[in-house]
């Protein structure tokens, strides 16, 4: 039996967690992390919103301050209230981080959360011995400075977000990884499959013996979804659009959708979604013919730090036709899980080619490469070292 952690993982108050009844990859990535941490026995401080469900899980501890996810869209709160409970949910969390400290044994700080100012405090409050910081997107300089200069342990997605964050000192890789085994695998498409979809867009695809492709996530020009439909008329596919403008302090994105998006909704070629839950999303995926991900493609100053939908898609055997750049030359294999396009001419020609990738090696992709509890067991090596680090040396802990 190895050594048994206590760790917190301080969140944000946006979404919950699991965020299952629409979008939220970051989220989705906490509760796959606390699920197999739970398994492995380790004690978890979790500090996210009050509607977070993570009672089933015997040994995680849900530290909440605010009640309600500040950015689901039942959340009809002013932006500047929504500020005020932002602050409330750090400050009270970093209250209660503290009396942990006091009064039990404290091995790892994980801060899952890009507001710098909070991780300062956390620096200020617990010295950098026991921090984690995984990081997420952090463009702006300053901002990549200030955690330069604080030297906290970090940890990137894939070999790309590390090259992103090169100058930081204390920074390592640990791929990103889901629950594979959560996602229902297919070998076959929707009109090739002897299976009976649910959803009523899949029906009545099914009923005309058509196939469909699938873009699925936040929607914005970053994500690249006018791409997506001027593909699948290329390529004369139905497609189907999953996600939803997710705008907090501007219109932009809706703008985006309104602008570039709604006038080709017919719900018989380009079919919109909207949020789909965990299940819909599931089913989405395992029927699709392709998941388009062209992100970065239409905003080149875009560079996602993962991309965890593509994953989703291999997990289901769906393969992926993604833009090449960023993380996607670590996920996507040419003519072996998909392919990756440097134009739309070249995505054109590679979705009149899909057939070609074996869905087979789509989810072997995944189980072996992209799992979740290899990423817990690379998580554990690393508190490991911090703790057997910290169990040694004579430096005194700030508490």
């Amino acid at each position: 039996m190895g050594k048994k952690f206590n760790i917190g993982i301080l969140g944000t108050a946006t979404l919950p967690i699991p965020p299952f009844k629409g979008y939220g990859g970051t989220q989705r990535g906490i509760y796959d992390f606390l699920v197999q941490m739970n398994s492995k026995g380790h004690r978890v401080h979790l500090f996210g919103p009050g509607d977070s469900e993570v009672s089933h899980l015997e040994n995680v501890l849900l530290h909440s301050f605010v009640d309600q996810s500040l950015w689901i869209p039942e959340n009809a709160k002013s932006i500047e209230t929504k500020r005020t409970l932002t602050a409330k949910h750090y400050e009270e969390s970093l209250k209660r981080l503290k009396e942990i400290a006091q009064t039990e044994r404290l091995d790892i700080i994980n801060i899952r959360t890009d507001n710098l100012e909070v991780m300062q405090e956390v620096v200020n409050k617990f010295g950098i011995e026991r921090i984690v910081y995984s990081l997420h997107n952090v463009k702006d300089q300053s901002r990549i400075e200030t955690i330069k200069d604080s030297g906290i342990q970090c940890v990137a997605h894939c070999r790309n977000h590390k090259n992103q964050h090169s100058d930081l000192p204390n920074i390592k890789t640990i791929m990103y990884g889901i629950d594979v085994s959560s996602y229902h695998f297919s070998e076959k498409t929707l009109s090739e499959s002897g299976e009976a979809p649910t959803l009523k867009e899949l029906v009545a695809l099914k009923k005309k013996g058509q196939d469909y492709l699938l873009t699925l996530g936040a929607i914005g020009r970053h994500k690249g979804q006018k791409t997506c439909i001027e593909l699948a008329r290329e390529v004369d596919t139905p497609l189907i659009i999953a996600g939803a403008p997710q705008d907090r302090t501007s219109n932009e994105k809706q703008r985006y959708f309104d602008e570039n998006i709604a006038q080709h909704i017919d719900g018989k070629r380009i079919i919109y979604f909207g949020n789909a839950n965990e299940e819909q999303k599931k089913e989405l995926l395992k029927f699709s013919k392709a998941f388009l991900f062209p992100s970065g493609y239409e905003d080149r100053t875009w560079d996602e730090p993962f991309g965890r939908a593509p994953v989703e898609a291999l997990s289901s055997g769906t393969p992926v036709v993604a833009y090449r750049k960023g993380s996607m030359e670590e996920v996507i294999y040419n003519q072996f899980n998909g392919y990756l396009f440097d134009d739309a001419e070249e995505a054109t020609e590679q979705l009149r080619n899909i057939k070609e990738v074996n869905r087979v090696d789509c989810r072997r992709t995944a189980e072996v490469k992209f799992n979740s509890p290899r990423v817990a067991d690379d998580y554990e090596k690393l508190f490991n070292e911090i703790v057997g680090r910290n169990t040694s040396s004579k430096t005194p802990k700030h508490f």
